[in-house]
């Protein structure tokens, strides 16, 4: 029969369990607040409503940007309207074409001479 010289002790039972129940501790802890924990997906969420929103600006722009490409095609669009389009928008005529400016959409209008407008060029 074995005889034992060191008595065991009470703690010794306890240590092991106690181990475990540390571990388990740590990761309840980690999964509330670690990388992939409620926090972080929190803060996932929020990202995500306001990227959904940016999203949605984005596809109304591209929808908005396709249907003024849409209406410029050549099946579509007149070809004197898209240059008059093109004139207006770049503020430019040709040098044989007399210009009217008109002077009811301009509520302060100034003489050529103080402006340094030419005859030549588009006025909107």
């Amino acid at each position: 029969m074995p005889t034992r010289h060191r008595r065991r002790s009470r703690f010794t039972f306890f240590l092991f369990p106690l181990l475990l129940i540390a571990v388990s501790v740590y990761f309840v802890w980690q999964s509330g607040r670690g990388d992939y924990g409620d926090e972080a997906r929190d803060v996932l969420r929020q990202q995500r409503a306001t990227l959904d929103v940016e999203l949605a600006h984005l596809v109304a722009e591209r929808e908005r940007l396709q249907d003024r490409v849409r209406r410029l095609r050549v099946d579509a669009l007149d070809a004197d309207l898209l240059d008059e389009r093109a004139r207006a928008q770049l503020n430019m005529a040709h040098p044989n074409e007399i210009v009217i400016l008109n002077v009811e959409r301009d509520p302060s209008p100034e003489p050529a001479a103080k402006t340094g407008m030419l005859m030549s060029a588009h006025g909107n």
